[in-house]
């Protein structure tokens, strides 16, 4: 890779870290209900996390998917620390997979491995935690199903408008496989 993909790929990367932490910050602006606010955001994360794979390779977006839970920690949405480790490795088996050369793993494996991975953490964290029942069971509910819809949802746009920037010349036909 030469200097000047290295640095095209660094500012794809940071332009997809700070579109995901934008969206993660209009939780404090906009007064949406909470299912439309998780909807949108995480669809846009999870559509920030594929354009990094794709755009800039798995270190970049790596680093993407350990900024992102830190940043929304400190915004208070993750209620205890440990749950950054947990979502950083959710978001880091997303992109694992989406990673993948076989499209259809995009769809069908990133959002249920995502969804497992964070549902199943977030249990062992709560009970290493002694967190009480019913925040493990607020937490891991919505490490579950709205994960994974969310994961889906960000997969399939991004592969839309991935193909988009494909046919304008704006990405190279081979970045994503």
């Amino acid at each position: 890779m030469t200097d000047s993909q290295k640095h095209r790929a660094l500012v794809r990367a940071a332009l997809c870290l700070a579109v995901a932490a934008i969206a993660q910050s209009l939780r404090l602006l906009l007064p949406l209900p909470p299912i439309a606010s998780m909807l949108l955001i995480g669809t846009v994360v999870n559509l920030c996390l594929c354009f990094g794979v794709w755009g800039s390779g798995l270190l970049y977006a790596g680093i993407i998917c350990l900024l992102l839970p830190v940043f929304a920690f400190l915004q208070g949405h993750l209620p205890v620390l440990p749950m950054v480790a947990v979502v950083f490795l959710g978001n880091l088996v997303f992109c694992l997979v989406v990673q993948q050369k076989k499209r259809w793993k995009h769809y069908v494996f990133a959002p249920l491995l995502k969804a497992v991975t964070l549902w199943s953490c977030t249990g062992i964290v709560c009970n290493l935690f002694h967190l009480p029942e019913k925040a493990k069971q607020l937490l891991q509910i919505s490490m579950g199903i709205p994960q994974w819809t969310t994961a889906l949802l960000g997969v399939i746009v991004a592969s839309l408008l991935w193909k988009r920037l494909q046919n304008a010349r704006a990405v190279q036909k081979n970045t994503e496989g």
